[in-house]
Formats: C-alpha cells, structure tokens, sequence
C-alpha cells in the first residue's frame, strides 16, 4: 500500500457532505467532484479538510448521456446560460460529457452522447471567460482528440485511448484521468456476463498500456477513483487505481508523484 500522505483523487462523485469522511479516512488531502445532478451545494464542500475543487453539476448534449450527472443543453445560449449559474453556485471548474460511456450491454461500443467540437471550444471559451476550466468526460478517439484540442484542462477516463489522441493530448498538455479501477468495478458488478467482464479485461489491459505510453510522451497524468462518496470501501478503490499505474511500468516513486503533485497541479493547488 501506497502512502496515504499528501494524495489527491482527481474524479470523485460527492453525494452528499458525509462523503468527505471517506476521503478523510483514506488520508486524501485534495478532491475533484465530478458532479451530481442533485448533489450537496458547493457551499458544504469549502470546510478546508480536504479541499474539494467542484464542478456542482455537468453539463450534457440534450438526449445523450449525462442525465444522472447533470444538466441537458442544447443550444449556445443555453450553455452560456447553465456555465454562468455554475459559476453563480461556486462551481471551481465546468464538467461537459464529451461522449457517451463504455457500454457493458455492447462491449466494444460507446454509447451516444457528447458535443461537437465547435461546441466544445464554445464551452471551454465561455469558462474560461469566468474564470474557469473544464474537465471533459471523453472515450474513443474523435472524443478525445476534440475535447484537447478544445483546450480542456482534463480528459476523464479516455477509455478507447488511441495514439493519435494522446499525440494531441501531449501537444495541448492536457491531463489524463484514467479511472480504470471505476470500469473494473461496474463489470464486476451482479449480473454482468462472462463476455463483458472478459471485455472489460482486455479493454483496461490495452488502456495500461496507453498509460504507459502517456507517461512516456509526456501526457500530464492524474489518479482519479471515479468513486461515488460516502463508501465504505474507498480507501481500497483508491489503492487499487495506484496499483493499475505501477502495473504500466511506473515505478513507486512515480506513482506517488503523480498521485500526489500530478493531481495538485491538475486541480491548481
């Protein structure tokens, strides 16, 4: 086990003010909260211990995927809109859902979702008119490349990462979330067949590998758990994301650098 001093969880989900006990036990001194659609108020998460960096709510394409993370957009004028109250609500940065999820009923597919990329740049241009930046749920290529060269500060999860979107990603400096452990969890989950969970393996054996690759083309890397919080079991989810980075190669005292100072850059601390 990892050192638990100094370590930052980059993608969490807050669902309620008691789910900073879990961070505290796991001696997390920094998180991210990647949105609820009615979860506590950025006011319950300013306490100081540990410092929570929110994003409120996301933002989605209306009809695609996002729905139990945030809010459907449709036009311009409704994303400026829906940014502006974010930042009116104490969001620290903007959540967009990029795409759609790893499907577990088609493996080998993402479901339908995301933006455009002119949607994207419109977004990441109005944050960052208020101050803020944005992380970009994003899988497959077209996702991925779209949301760097948007110049979103994150990509969360990235699974289908290709080597063109982490040329472009290296090219904008944008940092990588992986979340793998979170894909793990939901295929083993009841009920998931023996072909999705041997998907499901493969698929985060070929995404070790991205990471590899990442760290060695100088892609700025993060941990991040994609937990949902309170859970009793985070201490052992966040171990578990370590192990998936020291699995690609990465030495002890190159994880603990990435959990600790890539997550603090990331989040600006």
């Amino acid at each position: 086990m990892l050192p638990h001093t100094g370590l930052v969880d980059a993608h969490v989900h807050l669902n309620s003010p008691e789910g900073i006990a879990s961070a505290l036990a796991a001696g997390i001194v920094a998180i991210r909260h990647a949105g609820t659609k009615r979860g506590p108020g950025a006011d319950c998460f300013h306490a100081g211990k540990p410092v929570v960096i929110s994003s409120c709510w996301a933002l989605y394409k209306q009809g695609g995927y996002g729905s139990r993370f945030g809010v459907g957009v449709e036009t311009r004028q409704e994303i400026k809109e829906e940014i502006l109250k974010l930042k009116h609500s104490g969001a620290d940065i903007i959540k967009v859902m990029a795409s759609g999820m790893v499907s577990l009923k088609r493996p080998g597919i993402v479901t339908p979702g995301g933006f455009d990329r002119e949607e994207l740049r419109f977004i990441v241009e109005e944050a960052r008119g208020l101050g803020l930046g944005v992380m970009a749920h994003a899988n497959g290529e077209d996702a991925i490349r779209m949301a760097a060269e948007a110049g979103v500060l994150s990509v969360e999860h990235g699974f289908f990462m290709t080597e063109p979107a982490l040329d472009a990603m290296a090219k904008q400096r944008t940092f990588w979330t992986p979340t793998l452990a979170a894909l793990a969890r939901a295929a083993e989950a009841a009920g998931e067949s023996v072909e999705t969970k041997q998907f499901v393996s493969g698929l985060i054996r070929s995404q070790i590998k991205m990471v590899a690759q990442a760290y060695s083309s100088g892609v700025p890397l993060a941990v991040g758990t994609d937990c949902v919080l309170p859970d009793p079991g985070y201490g052992e989810a966040y171990d578990r994301e370590l192990s998936y980075f020291e699995e690609a190669g990465l030495t002890h005292e190159e994880v603990v650098k990435i959990a600790c100072e890539g997550g603090r850059k990331l989040l600006g601390l």
